[in-house]
């Protein structure tokens, strides 16, 4: 092999290094900005993200401050709900007091009777007293029967019900 080949052979094989240096340098950098790239995307999907994290933070605490303003509210009307039935109350009160003394002034009223036992039992009405306070303890006595039969009535369904689910059927429960 004479110089010029070997010069030339140098000279190839300092190309072809050049070359494999030139090409993996480029895809580095390909490579580079590529991971670049992507980062960029994760970082705005990422920021996409804890938009809507704050959003249903903020939802979150709005849903919470309308349970806790519905929780207020139901107190309140409880409250309200309660002082109406005290005043109910009250009033019931001071009805049966002014019709015990109306009984004690009456000289027609048998005092060994109470008025409940008296009305229950068709007693004579009190020719002073008015009519409505009569009809008002009807209903009032019609309203507790519908009660007591409605109580009555839901604990036969209640028991129609798990009789039903046991699969067997009492002979009172097929009449309902």
């Amino acid at each position: 092999m004479d110089t010029g080949q070997l010069v030339l052979i140098i000279v190839l094989a300092v190309i072809v290094i050049a070359a494999v240096i030139v090409a993996v340098v480029v895809g580095r950098r390909k490579k580079a900005e590529v991971n670049r790239h992507r980062a960029e995307e994760l970082r705005e999907k990422a920021a996409e993200e804890a938009i809507g994290a704050h959003q249903a933070k903020a939802e979150s605490a709005q849903a919470e401050a309308a349970a806790l303003q519905a929780e207020v509210e139901a107190n309140r009307l409880r409250k309200d709900a309660e002082r109406h039935a005290e005043k109910a109350n009250e009033a019931h009160g001071r009805v049966e007091e002014h019709l015990r003394h109306a009984d004690k002034l009456d000289p027609n009223a048998n005092p060994d009777r109470s008025n409940a036992a008296d009305r229950s039992r068709g007693g004579e009405m009190d020719r002073d007293r008015p009519a409505d306070a009569d009809r008002s303890r009807e209903v009032d006595r019609s309203q507790d029967a519908d009660r007591d039969r409605s109580h009555v009535a839901e604990g036969e369904r209640l028991t129609r019900d798990r009789s039903g689910r046991e699969g067997s059927t009492r002979d009172g429960d097929r009449n309902l």
